[in-house]
């Protein structure tokens, strides 16, 4: 299991290493979309924290409150964990390849686009995992089902679904 602040890291790391712009929003989105492919892959969590049913989509509490100063700025510099230490996952291995797939596929999307894509506003039709948990705001703070994670995950990588 990852922690969802070394994966944040590692996700800030290469943003600034390749002139990306990543804003807390686009974070929360990639970090769901990293999720959900290993979810697909793996059948078994990445890590142990849930996702939450929040208007702009799935997000985790803990990173929000890590980068929620930063508002809709560029994240510039990884946070220190609880024992201050800056630590990022190595991207290497069955990983690196998972990393290599969200990041070449999604990184460069706008915030707009990951948002409507997490909330199912891309696939008209089909009812995200967001979706079935937010309710049109009635289910906000909800978790999200492993199921309807799962499914998002057939919707988006199955094979011939891109």
């Amino acid at each position: 299991m990852s922690s969802t602040l070394y994966l944040a890291n590692t996700m800030i790391w290469h943003a600034n290493e390749r002139g990306v712009r990543l804003t807390s929003l686009r974070l929360q989105k990639l970090l769901y979309l990293l999720y959900t492919k290993y979810y697909y892959d793996t059948k078994d969590a990445l890590f142990y924290e849930r996702f939450v049913a929040w208007r702009y989509g799935p997000a985790l509490f803990s990173i929000y409150s890590v980068f929620k100063g930063e508002g809709a700025d560029p994240i510039i510099k990884c946070r220190p964990d609880a024992n201050g230490n800056r630590l990022m996952c190595s991207v290497v291995g069955d990983f690196a390849e998972l990393f290599d797939y969200i990041w070449g596929n999604y990184a460069y999307k706008s915030a707009k686009y990951l948002v409507g894509l997490t909330r199912g506003e891309e696939t008209p039709g089909y009812e995200t995992a967001w979706r079935k948990a937010y309710k049109n705001g009635e289910g906000e703070g909800g978790f999200l089902a492993d199921q309807d994670i799962l499914e998002d995950g057939e919707l988006w990588f199955a094979p011939g679904s891109n």
